[in-house]
């Protein structure tokens, strides 16, 4: 039987033979890139953090909102929430313990019909027939801003940046 000899080029010799695998040199040349790369982007991403934070309690607010308007619809009950802007808490009409919003959210802004001149506390209405109250709140966090929009006629909450 006769055996052939096998090419030596790179990555081709033997198991544990200087010829393969990666060099430390060159394992610590990406490392080096990486964390380049890193040291780059992260601040970046954490700028963006508040941003993001805002969206997702704008979004919160909003889901806890729809769930209102629906449970008015099907229950064939008046629903509402209450906003203290000063406290940053919210409470709803099927749980009234406080619930308060993230810390990102340093300020609270709210337009409403239903909102007395010494009222100091916004409220949303929804009805059985499917309308509400109406109004806006504005969540915000220094620049940023997110709102969530409840249309009278409809009851339709949407949200906006």
């Amino acid at each position: 039987m006769e055996r052939t000899a096998r090419g030596r080029g790179r990555g081709t010799g033997p198991r544990g033979s200087p010829e393969s695998g990666f060099t430390l040199v060159e394992i610590l040349v990406v490392l080096a890139i990486i964390g380049a790369v890193a040291i780059v982007t992260v601040p970046y991403i954490l700028a963006g953090m508040p941003g993001l934070q805002l969206r997702a309690a704008a979004d919160d607010m909003a889901a806890t909102l729809q769930g209102l308007h629906e449970q008015a619809i099907r229950e064939r009950v008046t629903t509402e929430l209450t906003l203290d802007p000063e406290t940053r808490e919210f409470r709803t009409s099927d749980r009234p313990a406080p619930h308060a919003l993230p810390k990102v959210v340093t300020r609270v802004a709210f337009s409403t019909a239903a909102i007395r001149p010494d009222d100091t506390v916004a409220r949303l209405r929804f009805y059985a027939d499917g309308t509400s109250s109406g109004g806006t709140i504005r969540l915000e966090h220094e620049a940023l801003s997110a709102s969530v929009v409840v249309d009278w006629l409809t009851g339709r909450v949407s949200r906006h940046d």
